[in-house]
């Protein structure tokens, strides 16, 4: 990297672990000549130092596409740096209280390099970006889009630095352009040389705030970038269990840290790993996918418990691993304060719904997931074909929009209908049978080589039951049972 201060850089302080301190630092300094008067802590503040990296290449993409391949890169440049901040087709970053710790700006960018070009490679972008560094985020877009690559330690050296510069650097629009290029204005050393007062009324403030931000003579505030939450907490345990109940108090703990981490951020999740690691074999992974979010441990604890017993592990367990990745806001419910009949319903619906979550989970994780089902409708006249079974999961995903079948059907179908005895006029299925409705013809699947012509009826037993049969329409005409109503 170009280095244009003649000066080595001030000793910078170590890089230590990042901890959460409050301190209160002194406003003001004591004399120790005089004891009662105090004097202004003068002490100068350390600079700043922003490392940009421009990516020319994203000029094409959309704004949606920019957007998601910069956060990609975002969480590759927070290994450097705790304070990263958004830009067009750029990013910044603070590098000053990272030097001593990496060894050196030429350490870091090496680093950086190393990590942001393969990840380019995997948007198959161009394998490269233009960098530079200055004491002030808008000095450092402009000396990286120059492509010089140019290192500025100190603010007072940014003016002789910023003003070789060409115009283009400044993303100007295509009119300011045109009256920079008519003025005879081509480096922003040639800005410099106007009369502000004439340049703010000629191209705006925002022009002459872009200059004043470059200097560092303006405050300029920065767009920082938030990683997203991830909670990884891990137990070795100090010999080898192969009963997994035993491991319930150790992830018992775990999960109030889980907890805690949730509640600290107003979140939830819906999907939690746990790994059981073992000696000299793979990791045995539990996935818990929640069909609600939750941050419940009593809840996580027992389906956990319940995942224990059907699990077989291939070797004792040596350690614990608590993985979560993805997570929701978290939506309370408050307390009822009147008891209204409509508070109260909407209170019991509520507390319905998580109890049916709740025992869906429980059964998926002793019976298994595809040992639940659901019955679901699907559009078709043939009522063997109507009615189609999935997994639990699946009946949430796959809704069907299609109208169905809105005329009377029975829960309960047979698989094979049952043919009726006809006898003296009067149908017979251990009981004489009466019509109470029908017609309702069904013809259908004539193209397929099954043709069903059928004329359906609701008949009732005896005995009060009540029963779906249908008659053919062509060969014997014969009747059948065909299904049961509740």
């Amino acid at each position: 990297m170009k280095d244009l201060d003649t000066t080595s850089p001030l000793p910078l302080p170590t890089m230590k672990k990042a901890v959460t301190q409050v301190v209160k630092l002194p406003l003001t300094t004591r004399n120790k000549n005089n004891r009662g008067i105090t004097k202004p802590n003068t002490k100068p503040r350390r600079q700043t130092l922003w490392y940009a990296l421009y990516f020319p290449q994203l000029a094409g993409l959309c704004n949606n596409k920019q957007t998601h391949i910069l956060h990609e890169i975002a969480d590759l440049v927070v290994s450097v740096s705790s304070v990263v901040s958004f830009h067009p087709q750029s990013l910044i970053c603070e590098i000053r209280s990272s030097l001593r710790y990496f060894g050196g700006i030429n350490n870091i960018h090496d680093k950086l390099k190393a990590l942001v070009i393969p990840k380019l490679q995997e948007h198959k972008s161009a394998n490269y970006f233009l960098y530079a560094a200055s004491p002030t985020v808008s000095g450092s877009l402009l000396l990286a889009r120059s492509g010089q690559n140019t290192l500025v330690y100190r603010k007072e050296n940014l003016r002789s630095a910023l003003g070789q510069l060409p115009t283009s650097v400044m993303l100007l629009d295509k009119e300011q352009n045109r009256r920079l290029y008519n003025m005879g204005i081509r480096k922003i050393r040639d800005i410099w040389r106007l009369p502000p007062d004439e340049l703010r009324k000629r191209f705006g403030s925002d022009f002459v705030n872009l200059l004043n931000k470059a200097l560092g003579i303006t405050h300029e505030p920065t767009h920082n970038y938030v990683p997203p939450p991830a909670f990884t907490t891990s137990y070795d345990l100090p010999y080898e269990i192969e009963n997994l109940n035993r491991l319930l108090p150790i992830v018992d703990e775990m999960l109030i840290q889980l907890c805690e981490f949730l509640k600290k951020r107003d979140l939830n999740t819906d999907h939690l790993k746990l790994f059981l690691l073992h000696e000299k074999r793979n990791h045995t992974e539990l996935d818990l996918n929640l069909r609600q979010g939750s941050r419940c441990r009593n809840h996580l604890l027992l389906l956990i418990e319940t995942h224990f017993g059907n699990l077989n592990i291939p070797a004792p367990v040596i350690g614990l691993k608590i993985s979560v990745k993805k997570f929701d806001a978290f939506i309370g419910e408050s307390n009822q304060l009147l008891m209204g009949n409509l508070i109260v319903g909407r209170s019991n619906s509520n507390s319905a719904n998580n109890t049916l979550n709740h025992l869906i989970e429980q059964l998926q994780a002793r019976l298994g997931f595809d040992s639940l089902k659901s019955v679901s409708a699907i559009a078709e006249h043939g009522p063997e074909y109507a009615v189609r079974q999935l997994n639990y999961e699946e009946s949430r995903i796959l809704t069907s929009t299609t109208p169905v079948v809105t005329n009377r059907r029975p829960f309960w179908l047979l698989e094979n209908p049952v043919q009726l005895i006809l006898r003296n006029g009067k149908l017979y299925h251990d009981q004489v049978i009466t019509l109470i409705s029908g017609p309702e013809r069904v013809e259908t699947y004539w193209w397929s080589g099954q043709e069903i012509q059928r004329n359906y009826y609701i008949a009732r037993k005896v005995s009060g039951s009540r029963l779906w049969i249908f008659r053919e329409c062509g060969g014997k005409r014969n009747w059948y049972l065909h299904g049961y109503f509740a």
